[in-house]
């Protein structure tokens, strides 16, 4: 039997002889793992482009496919890569039917590496989306930030920057292009400005506050001064060694009203945390907690 592969311009012929050729079937020990790949190995292709694309939870981002497991298993069994499986879906090297699993290995190394490059997508395009909001202050630095060691990880897994993503439409605008020039126009960019921004509102509080209250400061950007009254000068925090915050959970009390959890700070004079405490309360927490 000659089962011949297409892959870019470069025709490989691969001959089985027919003498060593095995489908497997029902009643077969290795008839139950070799199902899965007969089912589903991960691809599908986008509505919009019908360009190939790999499936959620069919790879682990950088540590490779499901369907590379099942094949290495099979392998390791004893059962030959000439072996047939009657294959339920089509993919970019094959349509639906009988197929050796070596076909179906090329196939998985494909979503393999397909996958290694949607690890680095999902945070670009989060970057990609998070772009409006630098204007705005409402931002998450970690997007960008992501995108980048996302980038550097899979570039060092193998993958070419010149590896494009599948074409996409997200948001009715088109989406393509090399993971490079994701990189460059949504992560660097972006990161660069998120950076610049973050480094400009947090300058007041690092100016006055060291430490535990820096820390606490740069997390919550407001806190509770004993009275009740909430505030964002750092000065006044830094004149304050005590600091409550206010958490209101989903949980509800028996009576319908919010839960509360007032979480109360003392600091010593090196600004570093002496002592925390918490107090649940339902509904707000009284005037007389903040003390």
């Amino acid at each position: 039997m000659k089962v011949s592969l297409i892959l870019g311009c470069v025709l490989i012929l691969t001959n089985v002889p027919t003498s060593h050729v095995q489908q497997l079937k029902w009643g077969d020990p290795n008839y139950k793992l070799a199902s899965g790949l007969a089912s589903d190995i991960g691809w599908y292709q986008i509505t919009a482009t019908k360009a190939w694309a790999v499936k959620d939870g069919a790879t682990s981002g950088l540590k490779g496919a499901r369907c590379m497991t099942t094949l290495n298993n099979l392998r390791a069994a004893g059962v030959p890569d000439t072996s047939i499986v009657d294959v339920k879906y089509d993919a970019p090297e094959f349509k639906r039917g009988p197929h050796t699993l070596a076909e179906i290995r090329t196939s998985c190394m494909h979503v393999e590496s397909l996958g290694k490059i949607q690890y680095f997508e999902r945070w670009a395009v989060l970057a990609m989306k998070d772009t409006p909001n630098l204007n705005s202050g409402r931002y998450d630095v970690g997007y960008f930030r992501n995108c980048l060691q996302a980038y550097d990880e899979i570039v060092k897994a193998g993958v070419s920057p010149s590896e494009r993503v599948p074409d996409n439409v997200i948001g009715g605008a088109a989406w393509s292009g090399s993971i490079e020039e994701l990189r460059k126009k949504w992560c660097d960019s972006g990161f660069s400005t998120a950076n610049a921004k973050t480094t400009a509102s947090e300058a007041p509080y690092r100016k006055v506050l060291t430490s535990d209250k820096l820390k606490v400061a740069l997390t919550y950007q407001e806190v509770i001064l004993p009275g009740g009254a909430r505030t964002t000068d750092p000065s006044k925090m830094a004149a304050a060694s005590v600091w409550f915050e206010d958490f209101s959970p989903s949980n509800v009390c028996t009576d319908g009203r919010t839960i509360h959890n007032l979480r109360r700070y003392q600091f010593g004079s090196d600004q570093r945390i002496v002592k925390t405490t918490e107090q649940e309360y339902c509904g707000s927490a009284p005037l007389s907690a903040f003390h």
